[in-house]
């Protein structure tokens, strides 16, 4: 049981990444009774809007398994040490690194998902190096999150999708074009962006 993500790195211990809310949450933050389909469709876009514009899975704390060679980007050689981007941040533990099938026997990761690798040998470009950690948001820190979901999701149930102005009953309304374009659930406005910098990978070399 894996599934491969968006950001090029393996959840381990599962087939699917589920979303970072559902549909009674959802009801719950806003006192919404919208469309249970259609919310769990737009929850669905929102998360997966979220997920790629911080670069990792984000939630739930998840066993994954990053895999590349040593001459990828996201690893620098300092000396005898080795660093290591991960595509995470949230990092709790990292339970393995090897290379070929090595196992690398000195190793701390930060919360930022910097891993450093002491004392490594030189390594040929085309050798294979596996990282197994232990990444995500616990239940107590996704909070802001969820709002920010609820939030993006009323947006969207708010405005029909491609619907400039409606009519009803000889009463008409035009929505402002600012509107429309911020309704999508997948539309990330500046602050919203603000909001997720905290747990964006943003790569420290």
């Amino acid at each position: 049981m894996s599934v491969l993500t968006n950001w090029g790195y393996s959840i381990t211990e599962a087939d699917t990444i589920p979303n970072m809310m559902d549909y009674d949450e959802y009801a719950t933050f806003t006192g919404r009774e919208d469309n249970p389909d259609r919310v769990e469709a737009e929850l669905s876009a929102a998360c997966a809007s979220i997920r790629n514009y911080v670069g990792w899975h984000l939630y739930p704390s998840e066993s994954c398994r990053l895999e590349m060679l040593a001459s990828d980007r996201r690893v620098i050689y300092s000396g005898p040490d080795m660093l290591i981007q991960l595509p995470a941040r949230y990092v709790q533990e990292v339970t393995a690194v090897t290379v070929d099938g090595t196992a690398c026997g000195h190793y701390y990761a930060d919360t930022n998902g910097v891993l450093h690798v002491f004392d490594t040998k030189p390594y040929k470009r085309y050798a294979v190096i596996a990282v197994d950690y232990i990444a995500g948001l616990t239940d107590e820190l996704i909070a802001p999150i969820k709002e920010l979901i609820a939030h993006r999701v009323t947006h969207a149930m708010a405005v029909p999708a491609g619907v400039a102005s409606e009519s009803s009953g000889g009463v008409s309304v035009t929505y402002n074009a600012n509107w429309i374009n911020n309704s999508r659930a997948t539309a990330l406005a500046g602050d919203n962006k603000e909001l997720l910098i905290p747990y964006k990978v943003q790569g420290v070399f």
